[in-house]
């Protein structure tokens, strides 16, 4: 019978198993649904591979029907592993939120293989460029159910860190990337490759807004945020079903549903506004109600008001307003957070006055459009800045219905007063929108306070057509700079549209409907007009970034050959004048990584070999035999390239001179041979320095500044920049008076940033160093293009809690 012997660790010695962190349990479910989800998008698109590939086959030329035939086959053989590796990149990418910003991979911790690296790979570049397309594409379409995700993702890690589009795993562009390191792994030319990108965009996706939908859901599930007010979402599809193109029939439960939801919101926003007012329910003051409140019960609210909080947008008891108008608690009028004295005369305002009063003030508003001069918002602006509607409705109420009484409104239209007011103060402060797009979408304040007063579901529902609208003159008001005149026409269209409103909205909300529908064809009509110029300005960079690209190649392989030698000058011209040609255009056509860029470079070493001073019989005779074979590989290489053939005959001729010289036993005059490679770098930057010829651009955000460390997080971040982010370069002290321009190309890692104004036209280039050191200067800012409106109502709820805990 067998003894074992189990050895047991000496206590303390023992190494301990590092316990791999756990994903919270609610994020591990949406991170095995996400993954069945694309799961089943993606098998049913690797099917649908198949077919489309042997299509292309069919109509392709012979060359290329092979090509479609291998990335067939290679599907369809690595098929499992496909699939496989992007459920684990999908995992991955979830398990990363574990590590924190912290604990992501820098450049300096990864072991880098230098002789794998390559100065320019244009399959990448095309690879990257298809990615950033189709991640902005799909984001577009589901941007509001993916910030619901962020939100409850935070909540989620108690705010210990914050989520967007480079930390949510179910972002188009990290799926994209989960993606494509799979399909790098396949042997796929890069057309081949781009195809089944392609595909992946159609059928996989295209549905992200599901898959974050459920996402959403499962955390809803799990307790997390259930009564937060998720973005209202398009009809999603199951994988396999077909896409919904009407609400169902059975709709009413779901309808009723969100409007629950929606009175929901409102009631949290009312719940914040009487916390800071100082009495109501939410602060506990219920004799507040019955009339026996403190005589001095505001003094403490009014001085919470905070510095930068304008009169209008602080609520109730916080600001001091008109002495005539009242609001009304549970029966018991107040004013500005003190119960009216008993015998006082209360007139009171239903919404159905209110809106009768908003009405003239319309009328008011809509009148000044007559009074602007030609080309100008002057006094649009001015009146805007000096309005207060309360102080505006306390005098059109006391001059139409008495002075003799006070006029007290519903506690829920005063809140909404309230609410708009603290919305157009951020849309005010916004800096991603120039003075005068602020002053034309300010005028909409009366407007939306209308739709508010009459629908309080205005607050929670994303789909509501106003809120759309705003959002959408805010989008492409983003895009106007002052440069381009108020007689642009994109100017002209926001300020129709707004006018619009002014002129013929009193309660039908069909109008902003109608306005959105046209305002967005406008828009994708410029846009699309705009996007052919982009790509071909994108194409002339990418193609003049590749040719700086060889050519520094280039002079650093003949530097690295030639520089500190004395050498022939007949050998030096052959080289730095004939041969560099043959080495640039093959660096272009073929790339670094190539044969004949190999081949090419060992006839450069050849060269000057054949030029040193050989003393040795042996290297003499070995000479002997590499002349004639190297002036045939010399001539080949010219014929190449087509080079002038009076030249190329001198050189050759030359350097054969050199060989019979050196095969005699003579000495051959030499040149000492300098470094070029600086004088090139030079240039190029110089070149990328130079402002564009009547761009508009300012001189100083291009001139030589002191320089940051390559690591300041600021210049990481512009390395990363990608195409399509607005920048505001100044053109004076006054924010939102400068230039706007696109980023159409970053190229070679932020080492050139191309900038094109909103008509496609190039106005100036950048490095990632020079734009972080503008940004830290003031001479450039980052344009936020997020919805407007939502973006003011998270600052506002933001604020409100704040002060909730600081009273």
């Amino acid at each position: 019978m067998k003894k074992v012997a189990r050895l047991k660790p000496i206590e303390g010695k023992a190494p301990q198993a590092e316990q791999p962190l756990q994903l919270p349990r609610p994020l591990d479910r949406v991170q095995q649904r996400t993954a069945e989800v694309f799961g089943k998008y993606l098998a049913g698109m690797l099917d649908g591979a198949d077919d489309k590939l042997f299509d292309l086959a069919e109509t392709a030329t012979d060359a290329d029907r092979d090509r479609y035939f291998n990335a067939m086959r290679e599907l369809r053989v690595k098929r499992a592993g496909l699939e496989t590796g992007f459920r684990q990149a999908l995992h991955n990418s979830f398990r990363g939120l574990l590590s924190g910003a912290e604990g992501a991979r820098t450049l300096e911790s990864q072991d880098i293989d230098i002789d794998s690296l390559t100065l320019v790979n244009e399959d990448e570049l095309e690879t990257g460029v298809a990615i950033d397309n189709m991640a902005r594409r799909i984001r577009n379409g589901c941007d509001e159910q993916l910030r619901s995700f962020n939100h409850r993702l935070e909540y989620l890690f108690e705010g210990r860190q914050e989520f967007g589009e480079r930390r949510n795993p179910l972002e188009p562009r990290q799926v994209a990337e989960c993606f494509q390191s799979c399909v790098d792994r396949l042997e796929l030319d890069i057309r081949s490759k781009l195809i089944v990108l392609k595909l992946f965009e159609r059928m996989v996706l295209g549905e992200t807004g599901y898959a974050v939908t459920e996402a959403n859901r499962v955390l809803v599930d799990a307790g997390i945020l259930p009564e937060m007010k998720a973005p209202p979402i398009r009809p999603a599809r199951q994988p396999g079903q077909v896409r919904a193109t009407a609400p169902a029939a059975g709709a009413d439960g779901a309808a009723g549903a969100s409007a629950t939801e929606n009175a929901q919101m409102f009631g949290v926003l009312q719940e914040l506004l009487s916390a800071m007012r100082g009495f109501g329910p939410a602060a506990g003051m219920g004799d507040a109600y019955s009339g026996n409140a403190p005589a001095g019960a505001v003094g403490a609210g009014a001085a919470m008001a905070a510095p930068g909080m304008s009169g209008a947008a602080m609520p109730g008891a916080l600001m001091t307003g008109p002495t005539n108008m009242a609001v009304m608690q549970n029966g018991v009028p107040f004013v500005n957070g003190m119960p009216l004295a008993p015998g006082t005369q209360v007139n009171p305002v239903n919404s159905s006055d209110l809106l009768d009063m908003l009405n003239r003030l319309q009328r008011v508003e809509r009148s000044l459009q007559g009074a602007r001069e030609p080309g100008t918002d002057t006094v649009g602006s001015a009146m805007f800045d000096d309005m207060d509607v309360r102080t505006e409705l306390a005098d059109l109420l006391e001059s139409e219905r008495g002075a003799d009484s006070v006029h007290a409104l519903d506690q829920a239209d005063d809140d909404v007063i309230n609410l708009v007011s603290m919305l157009f103060d951020f849309i005010l402060d916004d800096q991603g929108l120039a003075m005068d797009i602020k002053a034309l979408i300010g005028r909409l304040q009366i407007p939306l306070l209308k739709v508010a007063i009459a629908d309080k579901t205005f607050f929670s529902n994303d789909d509501h057509p106003a809120r759309q609208l705003l959002n959408m003159l805010a989008r492409a008001g983003a895009q106007w700079s002052p440069d381009q005149g108020t007689d642009d026409e994109l100017y002209q269209q926001i300020d129709a549209a707004v006018f619009r409103i002014l002129n013929d909205y009193q309660e039908d909300v069909g109008l902003f409907a109608i306005l959105l529908q046209e305002f967005e064809a406008f828009f994708a009509r410029q846009s699309a007009r705009t996007q052919r110029v982009e790509e071909r300005v994108r194409e002339v960079e990418e193609g003049r970034a590749r040719a700086e690209m060889a050519r520094l190649a280039v002079t650093e392989a003949l530097d690295q050959r030639l520089a500190g030698r004395q050498l022939p000058d007949v050998a030096v011209r052959l080289l730095r004048q004939a041969w560099q040609q043959v080495l640039y255009l093959t660096h272009l056509r073929e790339g670094s990584d190539s044969t004949l860029w190999a081949r090419d470079i060992k006839v450069v070493d050849a060269v000057v070999w054949s030029v040193l001073a050989h003393r040795d019989q042996e290297a003499l005779n070995r000479l002997k035999g590499l002349s004639p074979k190297l002036l045939n590989s010399l001539q080949a290489g010219f014929a190449r390239i087509s080079y002038d053939p009076m030249e190329s005959r001198g050189l050759l001729r030359g350097l054969q001179s050199v060989h019979e010289a050196l095969l005699g036993g003579l000495e051959t005059e030499r040149v000492a041979v300098t470094p070029e490679q600086p004088l090139v770098q030079a240039e190029i930057a110089a070149a990328m320095t130079q402002p564009v010829q009547d761009s508009g651009a300012t001189a100083e955000a291009v001139e030589v500044l002191p320089q940051l460390p390559e690591d300041h997080p600021q210049v990481r971040t512009m390395r990363g920049l990608r195409p399509g982010q607005w920048v505001e370069f100044a053109a004076g002290d006054q924010a939102g008076s400068g230039q706007r321009c696109k980023l159409a190309a970053n190229l070679r890692g932020g080492d050139k940033l191309v900038f094109i104004n909103r008509r496609g036209i190039k106005v100036c280039e950048h490095s990632a160093m020079s734009l972080a050191i503008a940004l830290q200067q003031g001479g450039a800012t980052l344009i936020e293009e997020g919805a407007l409106f939502d973006r003011a109502l998270e600052a506002v709820i933001g604020d409100l809690r704040s002060r909730q805990q600081r009273v």
